[in-house]
């Protein structure tokens, strides 16, 4: 058996929305096989570089492996050939599945084979092993090995909206489950898009005056998209169109459905630093938390199950404000700066693990930028994450909660977006943010599609899509 070991070289190149990554064959086959008889001699076949360039998800063209045949006592037999995994397929294939049956096939002939991966079967982020079984009509086979390692991840597609670009950015990005799609803000706008097409399907102006919109929420079984801005706004997803506002009298940002009573909506209202209580059967504004403190923001919310404690950040008090919604009373501030940090320290976005037990907060103002990890029955921070000493701006746990995505904004050189391991505490790959010179880059909201393999990250007014391989 020959082994082939072919590794990445380079980093990974931004080519006009598409990354290319270079990779180099760091030994060719070599067999050294003196044939006997040619009737008795294994086919022989190379195995060009592969190609991880010009992600395309309507060609699901990925990698590509391309394999040209050498001489041989009969003709290759390209019907018999077999690509098996032996180590690194992200999906339903496995060693004992033939990847040419799963993957795209562009080219299968006498001549050699192309093969292009997919995004329902990536191969791992790492290191990869294939093994190739070449038949020729002599009855000949040659089997051997391939090893070749590939990026966590790398930027797929720009989602372009029409909207413009330059320093405006898009507020936010959520995947309904229900309905399967995608809806981002984008100044006085809904973008609807699809998840799995990554197809614009329609952009909604929301003909009332106003500030920008911010946040979007789906509730589940109910068909509005309740969006924040100067009042709360309502779309309706079934019909794609506005419903009268929900009466308010602040500016709000920050948005989530109680866990106590799903009727309830809690809103972090800017300037005012109250935290509005939305009724979404009646479409008005039922009451508030906290008292009126003036210049003070709620850009983030996140709640326990039977409303037990609400979480929301402070940009003028700094650190996050731990609440009793029930009884309106203040728990405790958690600081996120760091010990070493004069003040609260400041956090714009939170999330929380799905058990409800770790709260993630991305941290922009402190000793350490990057991620704190907040134990929820201690209310204290017990990790955390330096990020390059970049201004963290939001984050998303990936379904399995293994990744985290993280956005960021420069902190006086340019900064990088993170892909962060959570159970290992660490950084598995930065991505760059080029941008002009003169153009200010706003990498914001963060989105997992389900599958765990595409990162949804808002960029301006369009949106980029990361593939994440596990």
């Amino acid at each position: 058996m020959t082994t082939v070991h072919i590794r990445l070289l380079g980093a990974v190149l931004l080519l006009g929305g598409a990354i290319a990554t270079s990779f180099a064959v760091s030994s060719c086959l070599n067999d050294g096989l003196q044939p006997v008889a040619r009737d008795t001699t294994p086919p022989r076949f190379h195995v060009l570089t592969p190609v991880d360039t010009a992600y395309d998800i309507d060609g699901d063209k990925l990698v590509d492996l391309r394999l040209t045949w050498s001489d041989s006592a009969g003709a290759v037999d390209p019907a018999g050939v077999v690509v098996r995994s032996l180590n690194g397929i992200n999906g339903p294939a496995s060693a004992t599945t033939n990847l040419l049956d799963v993957w795209r096939v562009e080219r299968r002939d006498s001549e050699g084979l192309v093969i292009h991966e997919t995004v329902e079967n990536l191969l791992h982020g790492g290191s990869n092993q294939f093994e190739i079984t070449v038949p020729d009509t002599a009855g000949n086979v040659e089997v051997d090995t391939i090893t070749f390692t590939l990026p966590h991840g790398a930027l797929f597609k720009t989602i372009l909206t029409g909207l413009g670009g330059g320093a405006i950015p898009a507020s936010a990005v959520t995947l309904c489950p229900d309905d399967n799609r995608l809806y981002m803000t984008a100044r006085r706008n809904v973008v609807v898009m699809d998840p799995d097409s990554l197809k614009v399907a329609s952009i909604v102006r929301d003909p009332s005056a106003g500030d920008d919109l911010a946040r979007p929420l789906c509730v589940p079984g109910d068909p509005i998209l309740y969006v924040t801005e100067g009042r709360v706004e309502r779309f309706d997803r079934s019909t794609l169109t506005w419903l009268p506002q929900v009466a308010s009298a602040f500016m709000s940002i920050g948005i989530v459905q109680s866990r106590a009573d799903p009727n309830l909506l809690y809103v972090g209202e800017t300037t005012s630093g109250t935290i509005g209580i939305i009724d979404r059967a009646q479409a008005a504004r039922v009451g508030q938390l906290l008292p009126f403190s003036n210049q003070e923001y709620v850009l983030d919310l996140a709640i326990l199950d039977g409303d037990s404690k609400l979480y929301a950040t402070r940009v003028v008090d700094g650190g996050i404000l731990v609440l009793d919604p029930l009884r309106d009373s203040v728990l405790k501030r958690i600081p996120v700066g760091g010990p070493n940090w004069p003040d609260l320290g400041r956090s714009d976005a939170i999330t929380l693990s799905k058990d409800r037990r770790r709260l993630y907060a991305a941290v922009l103002d402190g000793a350490e930028r990057g991620v704190a990890e907040i134990d929820t029955q201690l209310d204290s921070v017990v990790r955390t994450l330096a990020l390059f000493d970049y201004f963290a701006i939001d984050l998303g746990l990936s379904p399995d909660e293994r990744r985290m995505f993280v956005t960021t904004q420069d902190n006086g050189t340019p900064s990088e977006n993170v892909l962060v391991d959570v159970a290992g505490w660490q950084v598995l790959q930065t991505f760059p943010r080029p941008r002009d010179t003169v153009v200010t880059r706003f990498d914001r909201d963060v989105v997992w599609h389900p599958s765990g393999k595409l990162v949804f990250v808002t960029h301006n007014l369009d949106l980029d899509v990361y593939l994440i391989r596990e």
